[in-house]
């Protein structure tokens, strides 16, 4: 445990790795590796998502086999220790935190929650997760309590102890979207074969990738996609 932990891990959800596989980026991922230096990880429950079942569905195959090349290169390594205790305590304060009509929501997925507890039970540096939800979970709860609302069209009620739980356990995780890696990538010169010709070619180059992790799944506002092309065009 100790060479492991003396690492720089980063733990991968379901979410931005489906993103970049459907956006044409999968490739950046072991050449962000190498710039990364350490360990990217996925959890049983992210492979059976990434792999086994997309296997069987005629449609996801060729995705799942690009995934299981990268596990099969190493690139992307299964970590089968997870800390069923801590992923159990943690879904069981996420899946009632919130409620409708009287009835507990189940508002995070097995995958993101293996991620999590791994990450913590590793002192990962971060986890890479698209999804919104966990970061409104420990940002903004109020906010999360909203989304639901609009999503299920209902008056949602919320468990504000289980919430501070939550949040507390996870205060040193820090979580990035695929839209900050391919921010990074085009920010490293990795995407520059892509710039076009013409004038003002490096913008065109970067919003045609952000916006396509956005299409692809990724839980980015327009406005985050302005900030970041401000920062990194200037």
């Amino acid at each position: 445990m100790a060479d492991i932990q003396s690492q720089r891990i980063m733990f991968f959800d379901t979410g931005p790795v489906i993103s970049l596989v459907m956006s044409r980026l999968m490739w950046l991922i072991p050449e962000l590796k190498k710039q990364y230096g350490g360990k990217f990880y996925i959890t049983p429950a992210v492979r059976l998502e990434l792999v086994e079942r997309p296997l069987s569905v005629k449609r996801f195959e060729f995705e799942a086999l690009q995934v299981l090349k990268l596990i099969n290169d190493g690139v992307f390594e299964v970590y089968n220790k997870v800390p069923k205790a801590s992923a159990s305590k943690l879904i069981s304060l996420a899946n009632s935190s919130f409620k409708i009509n009287g009835k507990n929501m189940d508002v995070m997925q097995s995958g993101e929650i293996e991620s999590v507890a791994c990450a913590l039970d590793l002192g990962a540096e971060a986890v890479v997760m698209d999804e919104r939800t966990l970061r409104l979970f420990i940002e903004n709860s109020s906010q999360m309590q909203s989304l639901l609302e609009r999503r299920f069209k209902s008056e949602v009620t919320v468990n504000n102890d289980n919430i501070q739980q939550f949040s507390q356990m996870l205060k040193k995780i820090s979580i990035i979207r695929s839209v900050e890696l391919v921010a990074v990538a085009f920010k490293l010169g990795l995407l520059d074969q892509y710039v076009p010709p013409e004038k003002n070619g490096a913008s065109t180059l970067l919003d045609s990738v952000l916006w396509a992790t956005k299409f692809n799944g990724c839980a980015v506002t327009d406005d985050e996609i302005d900030e970041a092309e401000k920062f990194l065009l200037r």
